[in-house]
């Protein structure tokens, strides 16, 4: 009788450990998906920056032309801006390309090494736009002031003078602004990469 009474404790506590067992596995399946929806929330912002690149850059080419025009700025000038800004948003593109189903369902170990390939893409990018930027910045200065010192108009003086002084106010702006903007995104992917490491130790 006692060797049943036994056998029975044994039996329900090996249907406890089994019905534990399942729903821990089923804790940790809830987690893990809230984990990957979190790190792809994370990252939704990065891509929505980029479709706003790709949206405005025509505008800033008409907007820009048109300056050109009104203040008789070299069309080589524009043609350095033009290629500049069309090259640097399809690079963004295709280094910030990252699929969220391989974050939601994907396989986390090559999503991490994805992403850190990424963060180092970006960084050579930035290193490379930066000078490319300053160039182009110093190029317009310049045009500014010799077209403010030749112009026939006074008016077209008025206005490259002007944008002498603007350009110099907005290029600080930008620079600044594209500093944090390469910062936010490195810490973003660091965010998300360190998640993928808690979830993956051996990643």
């Amino acid at each position: 009788m006692e060797e049943m009474n036994n056998t029975f404790e044994l039996e329900q506590l090996r249907q406890q450990m089994s019905l534990l067992i399942e729903k821990l596995d089923k804790q940790e399946i809830v987690n893990d998906r809230l984990m990957r929806q979190a790190m792809s929330s994370k990252m939704s912002w990065i891509k929505k920056y980029i479709w706003f690149e790709i949206a405005i850059v025509p505008v800033l080419l008409l907007l820009f032309a048109g300056i050109h025009t009104a203040m008789q700025l070299s069309w080589w000038l524009y043609a350095f801006l033009a290629i500049g800004l069309i090259v640097d948003v399809v690079v963004d593109y295709r280094i910030n390309r990252i699929d969220k189903n391989e974050l939601l369902s994907g396989n986390l170990v090559e999503a991490c090494s994805k992403l850190v390939r990424m963060k180092r893409l970006r960084a050579i990018a930035f290193g490379i736009s930066m000078p490319l930027l300053l160039v182009w910045l110093v190029w317009l200065l310049y045009e500014m002031m010799h077209s403010a010192q030749v112009a026939a108009s006074e008016m077209v003086r008025g206005m490259a003078a002007g944008g002498f002084v603007g350009g110099i106010v907005g290029g600080i702006i930008g620079l600044f602004i594209g500093i944090w903007l390469f910062r936010k995104m490195q810490r973003t992917n660091d965010d998300v990469i360190g998640q993928i490491r808690a979830l993956n130790p051996e990643n």
